[in-house]
């Protein structure tokens, strides 16, 4: 679980203060608080920490402790960015994900080193690393292996802290200046409410103690050691020739039939009368999802290969897996052009962003697939490369404002077909509100009625504290202040019934000043 320390002269006093301030400052600014730039500081905080940890104690930061750190900071920024819960959710598991990656490989020296299969571990290893570490250094406290100076400053912090906490609140009842002093920085700092807040004390220094506990102690790799998978059949070269070529078949006939389409396209699809336009739409879904099984069927194949296969054979079914690959990347491409089409048709959506996102990743792992067979052996590194594909198309769509995008799309859509989905367009979050008020008048009748009363009744934002800034929020309660929006109308009650409020009858209306209550979190 941990190691003894190698050193006797580890910086204790360091890690504790370290932790105890990273976590203090969690406690303060993430608790029952908005989303927002709050993020962001903890994780650089505590990014800081695991780095002046390992600096002080080993004196070395290793390059992938530092690309997983940053990876992590930057992620952490787009809390400050988008008001999208469901990016808030998957921020919050990749940056779980890359901090408890990076506590795991503390002491690894290349990027090299590091493979997809660690990601399994990152859920199970990191809490019981750095629950043992945090145990230890508990244990640890008053031992040998710190000095007495450093036992005697921690020991007077736990000491002293309280008491001068205690006298400042008796004697701000007795003096002006004190209870002034002690007022304002009530003011300034967030609300402490015990003991719920202490609980989330605890379990952020039971984290950030254990990371920081390893980081001083480990100086080289403890990779978790996986069982290896004893292989006892295997798929013979008859079966995967029969197998590959199967698939390359049907997949290079799908190909053959989509560019003779773009010579000469069919008026309707036989005997079905649905439109090849139609078809063109559709699909997309499917396409990807056999491009992915294809490529999953070449790991296998490659996985439960013979080892007495020949030179001969390894060579005729690697140019059967390239010409696979390579069918595999235009029918990704077919794919990615129906969602285009699709979204030519029927407007421009969150899920068909989404999509073609997915195929990006996939077209990009399977250009990493290719070469990996052109080198005659699947490596470690093709998992790794596949991670940091997906990681790095995720990273740009947590820092590209896209339900902004779509909201553009949507309305110059509507400017050629006059078609614009109001009610979708109203259920984005506030990082589409905006783009909506700024070009409301561009929507066409009766969407824009719609459109505008919906955005009417949306209660402005609350007030929020400094560390809840978020841009998406900041810029939408802008927005909406800056415009002399209607009054929201209501439904009305008739004979004991609820009735919703037509464009011209009389209405109950909420005041225009309406704002949204923060809840606990």
């Amino acid at each position: 679980m941990t190691s003894a320390p190698q050193t006797s002269n580890r910086p204790a006093a360091i890690i504790w203060t370290a932790a105890i301030l990273t976590s203090a400052l969690g406690a303060a600014i993430l608790y029952s608080a908005w989303p927002g730039i709050n993020w962001t500081i903890w994780v650089a905080a505590a990014s800081a920490c695991l780095i002046l940890s390992r600096l002080v104690a080993v004196q070395r930061v290793e390059l992938p402790l530092l690309v997983l750190l940053g990876w992590a900071t930057v992620l952490a920024v787009g809390f400050s960015l988008t008001d999208n819960e469901f990016f808030h959710l998957l921020i919050v598991l990749s940056d779980a994900m890359l901090l408890g990656l990076a506590t795991i490989t503390l002491g690894a020296t290349n990027w090299s080193e590091l493979s997809a299969k660690l990601l399994v571990a990152v859920p199970f290893l990191a809490p019981v690393r750095v629950v043992g570490a945090t145990a230890y250094e508990a244990a640890d406290a008053t031992s040998s292996s710190s000095s007495p100076r450093a036992r005697s400053i921690i020991k007077g912090t736990l000491l002293s802290a309280p008491l001068a906490v205690v006298l400042i609140a008796l004697l701000g009842s007795a003096d002006p200046v004190i209870r002034w002093g002690t007022d304002h920085i009530a003011a300034w700092l967030p609300d402490w409410s015990f003991p719920a807040r202490l609980m989330f004390f605890a379990f952020l220094l039971l984290l950030t103690l254990g990371a920081n506990s390893i980081a001083s102690r480990q100086f080289s790799a403890k990779f978790p050691q996986f069982p290896l998978l004893g292989v006892s059949s295997t798929v013979g070269l008859t079966e995967q020739r029969m197998m590959l070529w199967s698939a390359a078949v049907v997949l290079w006939l799908f190909v053959t039939l989509q560019v003779s389409y773009l010579i000469h396209p069919p008026p309707a699809a036989i005997g079905t009368g649905v439109t090849f336009a139609d078809f063109a739409r559709r699909g997309f879904g499917e396409l990807s999802l056999a491009a992915t099984i294809v490529a999953a069927i070449i790991l296998v194949l490659e996985f439960l290969r013979p080892a007495n296969a020949t030179e001969r054979d390894r060579t005729i079914l690697r140019r059967l897996e390239l010409a696979l690959v390579v069918a595999l990347e235009l029918v990704l491409l077919s794919a990615f052009r129906r969602v285009i089409l699709y979204e030519q048709a029927y407007g421009f959506t969150t899920a068909r962003v989404f999509a073609q996102a997915y195929m990006v990743v996939m077209a990009l792992a399977l250009a990493a697939l290719a070469l990996e067979i052109a080198r005659g052996k699947i490596s470690m590194a093709f998992g790794r490369r596949v991670a940091e594909i997906a990681l790095g198309v995720f990273t740009v769509l947590v820092f590209w404002n896209f339900e902004a995008w779509i909201v553009n799309e949507n309305i110059d859509r509507a400017q050629v077909t006059g078609k614009f989905d109001a009610s979708y367009s109203t259920r984005l979050s506030r990082d589409a509100v905006p783009t909506l008020i700024e070009r409301r008048a561009e929507i066409p009748l009766p969407q824009r009625d719609t459109v505008e009363r919906r955005l009417a009744c949306k209660p402005l934002p609350a007030e929020r504290r400094w560390f809840e800034w978020n841009r998406s929020v900041s810029a939408a309660a802008e927005a909406q202040r800056k415009w002399d929006r209607p009054s929201c109308p209501v439904a009305t009650v008739r004979n004991g019934m609820a009735v919703p409020a037509g464009r011209l009858e009389t209405v109950t209306v909420r005041p225009q000043n309406q704002v949204e209550r923060p809840t606990q979190r």
